[in-house]
């Protein structure tokens, strides 16, 4: 049943590109700055749609910074939004994570420990640390890994937690990264994904809200007029940050890459914090096994230390995704993920 996980089927328009809408406001001085980090920015590395080396600006602020400055965004925006969307901001609820398997004690760290075991070995350099992420497909489908990273590669594991077993591992090694992009994930300006995602949300808004809730209950008269607000339905983008490790070349991804929904041959790999990060009990500690920006922060040190001319980019990262039904779907369903569903468990 887990084949299934990873068929899938869409229409697909369009080549990977990342914005060039970021860098209009960087001023000369943040210029001058980011030039004197010669070893991180690539010599000769030609204009390319997937890597953005022609459109984005390298950046040395610190990952302190770029947390404080996410945590700000955040509560601002939380405290817009949360008065319209009162549930659904925070990738599902508190009573839906407790159906994902990866959510019992215990389960996570005996699957990382057996990976770590089973699939690191001397010569894959110094263990560095583990995560449970969210992958992010080409096809923008949500997919639950585990993530190894050392002092030479990065291995992202498949891994069956319901049967307690690895499925299918990858190994991309530091020293083939050119690129590496941080920031907030976004679709292009002609995507009809955020659309499709605000009426998503607002029809699970309205049932859920509106009409389960005044079932059990009588409704106020503010309530009641909020029933059918339109701002349930407006255009609803990821709110989240990602990582994005790409090995290209500045080079576009080919025809065959870009139609073929089961193409094992993308250059690049995108991570984002796993669901479970924002119901974990406990501070920063119990929740670092699943926060990508800790995980990106290891890999940027990494990259630095090792002998390579990987480029590091704070920007945001397009999501070439423009019709996305499937993937709607397919991550509506957190068909990605391990969990009970009803008297099923896949």
């Amino acid at each position: 049943m887990s084949d299934l996980l990873d068929d899938d089927l869409e229409f697909r328009i369009g080549t990977l590109q990342l914005s060039t809408d970021h860098a209009a406001t960087n001023t000369e001085n943040q210029r001058e700055k980011t030039s004197g980090n010669a070893r991180n920015t690539p010599v000769n590395v030609p204009p390319s749609v997937l890597s953005g080396a022609d459109s984005l600006t390298s950046s040395s602020s610190s990952f302190t910074d770029a947390r404080e400055g996410q945590t700000n965004a955040q509560q601002g925006t939380e405290e817009a939004v949360q008065t319209v969307y009162p549930r659904y901001d925070v990738p599902f609820n508190r009573e839906n994570i407790k159906d994902f398997f990866t959510f019992r004690r215990g389960v996570v760290e005996n699957a990382i420990q057996e990976c770590i075991t089973a699939l690191l070995f001397p010569e894959d350099g110094e263990y560095l640390g583990s995560w449970l992420l969210t992958e992010i497909t080409l096809w923008d489908n949500e997919k639950e890994r585990i993530v190894l990273l050392t002092s030479r590669l990065v291995m992202t594991i498949k891994y069956d937690f319901i049967a307690m077993k690895q499925l299918d591992f990858k190994k991309t090694y530091l020293d083939d990264l050119d690129t590496i992009v941080i920031g907030e994930l976004v679709y292009p300006p002609s995507s009809l994904v955020p659309r499709l995602n605000g009426i998503a949300s607002g029809v699970t808004t309205v049932v859920k809200d509106c009409v389960i809730d005044r079932l059990c209950r009588r409704p106020s008269e503010a309530e009641e007029a909020k029933l059918f607000d339109p701002k349930y339905f407006e255009p609803r983008e990821r709110n989240l940050r990602g990582v994005r490790l790409m090995w290209n070349k500045g080079e576009a991804l080919p025809l065959k890459t870009v139609w073929n929904p089961f193409s094992q041959d993308v250059p690049f790999i995108t991570f984002a914090s796993h669901p479970i990060y924002w119901h974990k009990d406990g501070g920063v500690d119990e929740r670092s096994t699943y926060d990508m920006e800790l995980f990106a922060e290891k890999l940027q040190r990494a990259v630095e230390t090792a002998p390579s001319a990987c480029c590091i980019h704070h920007s945001p990262i397009v999501i070439q995704s423009y019709v996305g039904l499937t993937s709607l779907l397919h991550n509506k369903t957190s068909m990605g993920f391990f969990k009970v569903r009803g008297k099923f468990s896949f």
